[in-house]
Protein backbone atom coordinates (compact mmCIF):
# COMPACT_ATOMS: atom_id res chain seq x y z
CA UNK A 1 0.00 0.00 0.00
CA UNK A 2 2.80 2.42 0.85
CA UNK A 3 4.49 1.60 -2.44
CA UNK A 4 1.25 2.32 -4.36
CA UNK A 5 0.72 5.60 -2.50
CA UNK A 6 4.29 6.66 -3.27
CA UNK A 7 3.82 5.80 -6.95
CA UNK A 8 0.58 7.80 -7.09
CA UNK A 9 2.23 10.79 -5.43
CA UNK A 10 5.15 10.61 -7.85
CA UNK A 11 2.78 10.48 -10.85
CA UNK A 12 0.84 13.46 -9.51
CA UNK A 13 4.08 15.39 -8.97
CA UNK A 14 5.31 14.56 -12.48
CA UNK A 15 1.95 15.64 -13.92
CA UNK A 16 2.13 18.89 -11.95
CA UNK A 17 5.62 19.57 -13.27
CA UNK A 18 4.47 18.92 -16.84
CA UNK A 19 1.52 21.30 -16.46
CA UNK A 20 3.77 23.93 -14.87
CA UNK A 21 6.30 23.64 -17.69
CA UNK A 22 3.50 23.85 -20.28
CA UNK A 23 2.05 27.00 -18.72
CA UNK A 24 5.50 28.53 -18.30
CA UNK A 25 6.24 27.90 -21.98
CA UNK A 26 2.90 29.48 -22.95
CA UNK A 27 3.56 32.51 -20.73
CA UNK A 28 7.06 32.95 -22.12
CA UNK A 29 5.74 32.77 -25.70
CA UNK A 30 3.03 35.30 -24.82
CA UNK A 31 5.62 37.61 -23.26
CA UNK A 32 7.80 37.32 -26.35
CA UNK A 33 4.84 38.16 -28.62
CA UNK A 34 3.94 41.18 -26.48
CA UNK A 35 7.55 42.33 -26.47
CA UNK A 36 7.67 42.01 -30.25
CA UNK A 37 4.41 43.97 -30.47
CA UNK A 38 5.80 46.73 -28.23
CA UNK A 39 8.96 46.96 -30.30
CA UNK A 40 6.98 47.05 -33.56
CA UNK A 41 4.78 49.93 -32.40
CA UNK A 42 5.31 53.21 -34.17
CA UNK A 43 4.21 56.57 -32.77
CA UNK A 44 2.43 57.47 -36.01
CA UNK A 45 0.10 54.47 -35.73
CA UNK A 46 0.24 53.78 -31.99
CA UNK A 47 -1.23 57.05 -30.71
CA UNK A 48 -4.10 57.20 -33.24
CA UNK A 49 -4.92 53.54 -32.53
CA UNK A 50 -5.05 54.16 -28.77
CA UNK A 51 -7.18 57.29 -29.30
CA UNK A 52 -9.57 55.39 -31.58
CA UNK A 53 -9.96 52.51 -29.10
CA UNK A 54 -10.42 54.99 -26.23
CA UNK A 55 -13.09 56.88 -28.22
CA UNK A 56 -15.00 53.67 -28.96
CA UNK A 57 -14.89 52.65 -25.29
CA UNK A 58 -15.98 56.16 -24.29
CA UNK A 59 -18.98 56.04 -26.66
CA UNK A 60 -20.00 52.60 -25.35
CA UNK A 61 -19.74 53.68 -21.72
CA UNK A 62 -21.61 56.94 -22.36
CA UNK A 63 -24.40 55.05 -24.17
CA UNK A 64 -24.67 52.67 -21.22
CA UNK A 65 -24.87 55.64 -18.86
CA UNK A 66 -27.48 57.26 -21.12
CA UNK A 67 -29.64 54.12 -20.99
CA UNK A 68 -29.13 53.77 -17.25
CA UNK A 69 -30.08 57.37 -16.53
CA UNK A 70 -32.90 58.17 -18.98
CA UNK A 71 -34.34 54.71 -19.68
CA UNK A 72 -33.66 53.49 -16.17
CA UNK A 73 -33.61 56.10 -13.40
CA UNK A 74 -35.80 58.85 -14.88
CA UNK A 75 -38.33 56.38 -16.25
CA UNK A 76 -38.68 54.69 -12.86
CA UNK A 77 -38.99 58.02 -11.04
CA UNK A 78 -41.80 59.03 -13.41
CA UNK A 79 -43.44 55.64 -12.84
CA UNK A 80 -43.45 56.34 -9.09
CA UNK A 81 -44.88 59.83 -9.72
CA UNK A 82 -47.64 58.46 -11.95
CA UNK A 83 -48.50 55.81 -9.40
CA UNK A 84 -48.91 58.50 -6.74
CA UNK A 85 -51.02 60.58 -9.13
CA UNK A 86 -53.26 57.61 -9.88
CA UNK A 87 -54.06 57.52 -6.15
CA UNK A 88 -54.56 61.26 -5.54
CA UNK A 89 -55.12 63.33 -8.68
CA UNK A 90 -58.53 62.05 -9.95
CA UNK A 91 -60.36 62.93 -6.75
CA UNK A 92 -58.69 66.35 -6.46
CA UNK A 93 -59.30 67.36 -10.07
CA UNK A 94 -62.89 66.03 -9.98
CA UNK A 95 -63.68 68.28 -7.04
CA UNK A 96 -61.96 71.31 -8.63
CA UNK A 97 -63.74 70.79 -11.96
CA UNK A 98 -67.10 70.42 -10.21
CA UNK A 99 -66.53 73.66 -8.30
CA UNK A 100 -65.13 75.47 -11.36
CA UNK A 101 -61.79 76.47 -9.81
CA UNK A 102 -59.78 76.95 -12.98
CA UNK A 103 -56.79 78.63 -11.31
CA UNK A 104 -56.50 75.87 -8.75
CA UNK A 105 -56.69 73.28 -11.52
CA UNK A 106 -53.80 75.02 -13.38
CA UNK A 107 -51.70 75.25 -10.21
CA UNK A 108 -52.17 71.50 -9.65
CA UNK A 109 -51.15 70.71 -13.24
CA UNK A 110 -48.09 73.00 -12.98
CA UNK A 111 -46.97 71.50 -9.68
CA UNK A 112 -44.61 69.10 -11.52
CA UNK A 113 -42.60 72.06 -13.01
CA UNK A 114 -43.15 70.69 -16.50
CA UNK A 115 -40.92 67.64 -16.05
CA UNK A 116 -43.78 65.54 -17.45
CA UNK A 117 -47.23 66.31 -18.73
CA UNK A 118 -50.68 66.24 -17.13
CA UNK A 119 -53.55 66.95 -19.49
CA UNK A 120 -57.31 67.28 -18.72
CA UNK A 121 -59.77 66.70 -21.57
CA UNK A 122 -63.55 66.56 -21.98
CA UNK A 123 -65.41 63.34 -21.03
CA UNK A 124 -64.95 61.82 -24.48
CA UNK A 125 -61.29 62.85 -24.84
CA UNK A 126 -61.89 64.96 -27.94
CA UNK A 127 -60.76 68.37 -26.70
CA UNK A 128 -57.94 69.51 -24.41
CA UNK A 129 -59.29 71.67 -21.61
CA UNK A 130 -56.30 72.05 -19.24
CA UNK A 131 -52.63 71.11 -19.55
CA UNK A 132 -49.31 71.70 -17.80
CA UNK A 133 -48.01 75.09 -18.89
CA UNK A 134 -44.67 75.24 -17.10
CA UNK A 135 -41.46 74.38 -18.98
CA UNK A 136 -38.41 73.23 -16.97
CA UNK A 137 -35.24 74.92 -18.30
CA UNK A 138 -36.86 75.54 -21.69
CA UNK A 139 -36.76 71.91 -22.68
CA UNK A 140 -40.00 71.95 -24.69
CA UNK A 141 -39.96 68.25 -25.54
CA UNK A 142 -43.47 66.96 -25.07
CA UNK A 143 -45.42 70.25 -25.35
CA UNK A 144 -45.03 70.60 -29.17
CA UNK A 145 -46.27 67.03 -29.64
CA UNK A 146 -49.39 67.53 -27.56
CA UNK A 147 -52.67 66.97 -29.40
CA UNK A 148 -55.57 64.55 -29.27
CA UNK A 149 -53.95 62.09 -31.68
CA UNK A 150 -50.76 62.08 -29.61
CA UNK A 151 -52.78 61.39 -26.43
CA UNK A 152 -54.62 58.53 -28.11
CA UNK A 153 -51.32 57.15 -29.39
CA UNK A 154 -49.82 57.10 -25.88
CA UNK A 155 -52.62 54.72 -24.84
CA UNK A 156 -51.45 52.17 -27.42
CA UNK A 157 -47.71 52.16 -26.73
CA UNK A 158 -45.78 49.65 -24.68
CA UNK A 159 -45.52 50.70 -21.06
CA UNK A 160 -48.71 52.73 -21.34
CA UNK A 161 -50.03 54.96 -18.56
CA UNK A 162 -53.80 54.83 -18.76
CA UNK A 163 -55.88 57.92 -18.23
CA UNK A 164 -58.02 58.34 -15.15
CA UNK A 165 -61.63 59.49 -15.38
CA UNK A 166 -62.98 62.45 -13.45
CA UNK A 167 -66.44 61.79 -12.04
CA UNK A 168 -69.24 63.53 -10.23
CA UNK A 169 -69.17 62.71 -7.36
CA UNK A 170 -65.32 62.40 -7.08
CA UNK A 171 -63.99 58.83 -7.23
CA UNK A 172 -63.42 57.03 -3.94
CA UNK A 173 -61.14 54.26 -5.17
CA UNK A 174 -58.16 53.80 -7.53
CA UNK A 175 -58.70 52.22 -10.94
CA UNK A 176 -55.11 52.02 -12.28
CA UNK A 177 -51.83 51.47 -10.39
CA UNK A 178 -48.24 50.32 -10.98
CA UNK A 179 -46.95 47.21 -9.24
CA UNK A 180 -43.29 48.37 -9.06
CA UNK A 181 -41.06 51.15 -10.41
CA UNK A 182 -39.51 48.66 -12.86
CA UNK A 183 -42.95 47.81 -14.29
CA UNK A 184 -43.71 50.73 -16.61
CA UNK A 185 -47.24 49.77 -17.61
CA UNK A 186 -49.98 50.20 -15.03
CA UNK A 187 -52.67 47.64 -14.36
CA UNK A 188 -56.36 47.91 -13.62
CA UNK A 189 -56.90 47.02 -9.97
CA UNK A 190 -60.57 48.11 -9.72
CA UNK A 191 -63.50 48.92 -12.02
CA UNK A 192 -64.20 52.43 -13.25
CA UNK A 193 -65.58 54.68 -10.50
CA UNK A 194 -69.33 55.22 -10.51
CA UNK A 195 -70.84 58.59 -11.29
CA UNK A 196 -71.13 61.02 -14.15
CA UNK A 197 -67.91 61.33 -16.15
CA UNK A 198 -66.90 64.98 -16.33
CA UNK A 199 -63.43 64.60 -17.86
CA UNK A 200 -60.25 62.65 -18.30
CA UNK A 201 -56.72 63.21 -17.02
CA UNK A 202 -53.80 61.92 -19.14
CA UNK A 203 -50.18 61.42 -17.98
CA UNK A 204 -47.51 62.17 -20.57
CA UNK A 205 -43.96 60.98 -20.06
CA UNK A 206 -41.12 63.30 -21.03
CA UNK A 207 -39.27 61.72 -23.99
CA UNK A 208 -35.52 61.33 -23.39
CA UNK A 209 -33.19 63.59 -25.38
CA UNK A 210 -31.15 62.26 -28.25
CA UNK A 211 -27.91 60.62 -27.21
CA UNK A 212 -25.46 62.93 -28.98
CA UNK A 213 -27.36 66.09 -28.11
CA UNK A 214 -27.38 65.05 -24.45
CA UNK A 215 -23.65 64.25 -24.54
CA UNK A 216 -22.69 67.44 -26.37
CA UNK A 217 -24.87 69.48 -24.03
CA UNK A 218 -23.15 67.93 -21.02
CA UNK A 219 -19.66 68.42 -22.47
CA UNK A 220 -20.33 72.00 -23.56
CA UNK A 221 -21.76 73.26 -20.29
CA UNK A 222 -20.11 74.11 -16.99
CA UNK A 223 -18.14 71.07 -15.80
CA UNK A 224 -18.29 72.16 -12.18
CA UNK A 225 -22.08 71.73 -12.18
CA UNK A 226 -22.26 67.97 -11.74
CA UNK A 227 -25.97 67.21 -11.97
CA UNK A 228 -28.21 64.89 -13.93
CA UNK A 229 -26.73 62.82 -16.70
CA UNK A 230 -23.82 65.21 -17.02
CA UNK A 231 -22.08 63.77 -13.96
CA UNK A 232 -21.85 60.34 -15.57
CA UNK A 233 -20.57 61.70 -18.89
CA UNK A 234 -17.88 63.80 -17.20
CA UNK A 235 -16.74 60.94 -14.97
CA UNK A 236 -16.61 58.53 -17.91
CA UNK A 237 -14.62 61.08 -19.93
CA UNK A 238 -12.13 61.61 -17.11
CA UNK A 239 -11.79 57.84 -16.59
CA UNK A 240 -11.15 57.25 -20.30
CA UNK A 241 -8.59 60.06 -20.46
CA UNK A 242 -6.77 58.77 -17.37
CA UNK A 243 -6.87 55.18 -18.61
CA UNK A 244 -5.60 56.19 -22.06
CA UNK A 245 -2.74 58.16 -20.53
CA UNK A 246 -1.83 55.20 -18.30
CA UNK A 247 -1.90 52.80 -21.26
CA UNK A 248 0.16 55.14 -23.46
CA UNK A 249 2.75 55.82 -20.77
CA UNK A 250 2.95 52.15 -19.77
CA UNK A 251 3.44 50.94 -23.32
CA UNK A 252 5.93 53.70 -24.16
CA UNK A 253 7.93 53.01 -20.98
CA UNK A 254 7.87 49.29 -21.69
CA UNK A 255 8.99 49.93 -25.25
CA UNK A 256 11.80 52.19 -24.04
CA UNK A 257 12.87 49.52 -21.53
CA UNK A 258 12.92 46.90 -24.28
CA UNK A 259 14.89 49.24 -26.56
CA UNK A 260 17.42 49.83 -23.77
CA UNK A 261 17.69 46.08 -23.21
CA UNK A 262 18.18 45.58 -26.92
CA UNK A 263 20.92 48.23 -26.94
CA UNK A 264 22.61 46.51 -24.01
CA UNK A 265 22.40 43.18 -25.80
CA UNK A 266 23.84 44.73 -28.97
CA UNK A 267 26.67 46.25 -26.93
CA UNK A 268 27.34 42.85 -25.37
CA UNK A 269 27.25 41.29 -28.85
CA UNK A 270 29.78 43.82 -30.14
CA UNK A 271 31.97 43.25 -27.09
CA UNK A 272 31.80 39.50 -27.61
CA UNK A 273 32.67 39.96 -31.29
CA UNK A 274 35.69 42.06 -30.31
CA UNK A 275 36.73 39.44 -27.79
CA UNK A 276 36.37 36.71 -30.42
CA UNK A 277 38.56 38.66 -32.83
CA UNK A 278 41.14 39.19 -30.11
CA UNK A 279 41.00 35.50 -29.33
CA UNK A 280 41.48 34.61 -32.99
CA UNK A 281 44.42 37.01 -33.21
CA UNK A 282 45.97 35.51 -30.07
CA UNK A 283 45.43 32.03 -31.49
CA UNK A 284 47.18 33.05 -34.72
CA UNK A 285 50.07 34.58 -32.71
CA UNK A 286 50.28 31.46 -30.61
CA UNK A 287 50.42 29.27 -33.72
CA UNK A 288 53.16 31.46 -35.25
CA UNK A 289 55.17 31.44 -32.01
CA UNK A 290 54.81 27.68 -31.76
CA UNK A 291 56.16 27.29 -35.28
CA UNK A 292 59.05 29.65 -34.46
CA UNK A 293 59.71 27.71 -31.27
CA UNK A 294 59.85 24.45 -33.23
CA UNK A 295 62.22 26.04 -35.76
CA UNK A 296 64.47 27.38 -33.00
CA UNK A 297 64.50 24.00 -31.29
CA UNK A 298 65.52 22.37 -34.59
CA UNK A 299 68.22 24.99 -35.17
CA UNK A 300 69.48 24.64 -31.60
CA UNK A 301 69.64 20.88 -32.01
CA UNK A 302 71.50 21.26 -35.30
CA UNK A 303 73.97 23.68 -33.75
CA UNK A 304 74.44 21.37 -30.84
CA UNK A 305 75.01 18.44 -33.18
CA UNK A 306 77.56 20.49 -35.19
CA UNK A 307 79.36 21.42 -31.97
CA UNK A 308 79.47 17.73 -30.99
CA UNK A 309 80.83 16.76 -34.40
CA UNK A 310 83.45 19.51 -34.20
CA UNK A 311 84.38 18.36 -30.74
CA UNK A 312 84.75 14.76 -31.96
CA UNK A 313 86.80 15.93 -34.96
CA UNK A 314 88.98 17.95 -32.61
CA UNK A 315 89.55 14.95 -30.37
CA UNK A 316 90.48 12.80 -33.37
CA UNK A 317 92.84 15.51 -34.58
CA UNK A 318 94.44 15.66 -31.16
CA UNK A 319 94.95 11.91 -31.16
CA UNK A 320 96.53 12.06 -34.62
CA UNK A 321 98.93 14.78 -33.57
CA UNK A 322 99.77 12.97 -30.37
CA UNK A 323 100.42 9.80 -32.38
CA UNK A 324 102.91 11.55 -34.69
CA UNK A 325 104.67 13.11 -31.74
CA UNK A 326 105.03 9.74 -30.00
CA UNK A 327 107.05 8.10 -32.87
CA UNK A 328 110.26 6.18 -31.76
CA UNK A 329 113.03 8.65 -31.18
CA UNK A 330 115.95 6.24 -30.38
CA UNK A 331 115.44 3.94 -33.41
CA UNK A 332 116.10 4.42 -36.99
CA UNK A 333 114.76 7.36 -38.74
CA UNK A 334 111.85 6.72 -41.04
CA UNK A 335 112.73 6.88 -44.69
CA UNK A 336 109.51 8.83 -45.30
CA UNK A 337 110.03 12.52 -45.05
CA UNK A 338 106.97 14.48 -43.91
CA UNK A 339 106.66 18.03 -45.09
CA UNK A 340 106.37 20.30 -42.15
CA UNK A 341 102.90 21.90 -41.79
CA UNK A 342 102.29 25.52 -42.62
CA UNK A 343 101.10 26.11 -39.09
CA UNK A 344 102.28 24.28 -36.10
CA UNK A 345 99.80 21.74 -34.60
CA UNK A 346 99.53 23.64 -31.38
CA UNK A 347 98.17 26.75 -33.17
CA UNK A 348 95.42 24.76 -34.91
CA UNK A 349 94.45 23.09 -31.67
CA UNK A 350 94.32 26.39 -29.88
CA UNK A 351 92.19 27.91 -32.66
CA UNK A 352 89.75 25.02 -32.57
CA UNK A 353 89.62 25.11 -28.79
CA UNK A 354 88.69 28.79 -29.01
CA UNK A 355 85.85 27.95 -31.46
CA UNK A 356 84.36 25.28 -29.23
CA UNK A 357 83.22 27.60 -26.40
CA UNK A 358 81.67 29.97 -28.93
CA UNK A 359 79.71 27.18 -30.55
CA UNK A 360 78.62 25.92 -27.15
CA UNK A 361 77.60 29.47 -26.29
CA UNK A 362 75.53 29.71 -29.45
CA UNK A 363 73.82 26.44 -28.62
CA UNK A 364 73.06 27.68 -25.10
CA UNK A 365 71.69 30.96 -26.45
CA UNK A 366 69.47 29.11 -28.89
CA UNK A 367 68.23 26.85 -26.11
CA UNK A 368 67.51 29.85 -23.86
CA UNK A 369 65.57 31.53 -26.72
CA UNK A 370 63.62 28.31 -27.17
CA UNK A 371 62.78 28.30 -23.44
CA UNK A 372 61.68 31.97 -23.63
CA UNK A 373 59.47 31.17 -26.59
CA UNK A 374 58.06 28.21 -24.71
CA UNK A 375 57.14 30.42 -21.73
CA UNK A 376 55.60 32.97 -24.13
CA UNK A 377 53.57 30.22 -25.77
CA UNK A 378 52.33 29.06 -22.36
CA UNK A 379 51.28 32.66 -21.60
CA UNK A 380 49.42 32.84 -24.91
CA UNK A 381 47.69 29.56 -24.11
CA UNK A 382 46.61 30.89 -20.71
CA UNK A 383 45.28 34.08 -22.38
CA UNK A 384 43.40 31.93 -24.88
CA UNK A 385 41.77 29.98 -22.04
CA UNK A 386 40.88 33.26 -20.33
CA UNK A 387 39.29 34.63 -23.51
CA UNK A 388 37.26 31.45 -23.86
CA UNK A 389 35.94 31.96 -20.32
CA UNK A 390 35.11 35.61 -21.06
CA UNK A 391 33.17 34.56 -24.16
CA UNK A 392 31.26 31.93 -22.19
CA UNK A 393 30.47 34.47 -19.46
CA UNK A 394 29.32 37.02 -22.04
CA UNK A 395 27.02 34.47 -23.69
CA UNK A 396 25.62 33.39 -20.32
CA UNK A 397 25.27 37.07 -19.27
CA UNK A 398 23.30 37.79 -22.43
CA UNK A 399 20.98 34.86 -21.71
CA UNK A 400 20.55 36.06 -18.11
CA UNK A 401 19.77 39.59 -19.37
CA UNK A 402 17.11 38.23 -21.71
CA UNK A 403 15.62 36.08 -18.92
CA UNK A 404 15.65 39.07 -16.56
CA UNK A 405 13.85 41.24 -19.13
CA UNK A 406 11.27 38.51 -19.67
CA UNK A 407 10.79 38.13 -15.90
CA UNK A 408 10.27 41.91 -15.50
CA UNK A 409 7.70 41.95 -18.31
CA UNK A 410 5.88 38.95 -16.77
CA UNK A 411 5.69 40.70 -13.38
CA UNK A 412 4.38 43.88 -15.08
CA UNK A 413 1.67 41.97 -16.96
CA UNK A 414 0.67 40.07 -13.79
CA UNK A 415 0.33 43.33 -11.82
CA UNK A 416 -1.67 44.86 -14.68
CA UNK A 417 -4.06 41.89 -14.82
CA UNK A 418 -4.52 41.85 -11.05
CA UNK A 419 -5.44 45.57 -11.04
CA UNK A 420 -9.25 46.25 -10.88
Amino acid sequence: MKHRAGAVRSRIYIRFLQCYEFHSVEESSLRQRLDQLFLALQKRTFLPAVCLVAFIIWVVLCSKHYDSYWIGTIHRVQTVDFNMLHHTLPATLSYLVMTGQDESIQRVLDSNYGLFGMVVTDPKGENIVYKTEKNYKDRMKWQPLLNIDFLNKTQLEKGVEHFDVLTDPPPTHVQWANESPRDASDKEIAPQPKGRVIGRVYYVREPPPEFWSDVMGAMGSNWFEMSGSKRGYVLQTLNILAGSMVVILTMLLRKQALVNKEKELLALERELTTKRRSLEQLTADLTAQRKRKEWLEVEADRAYQRALRLKQSLEKLKEAFFFNDSAPRGGKESPISVRPPLHPPSALIEEMETLLPELTNNAKILRSQAEVLQSYCSQLESRQVEMQRILERGTSGRAEAVQQAQAQFQAHMASKQSAP
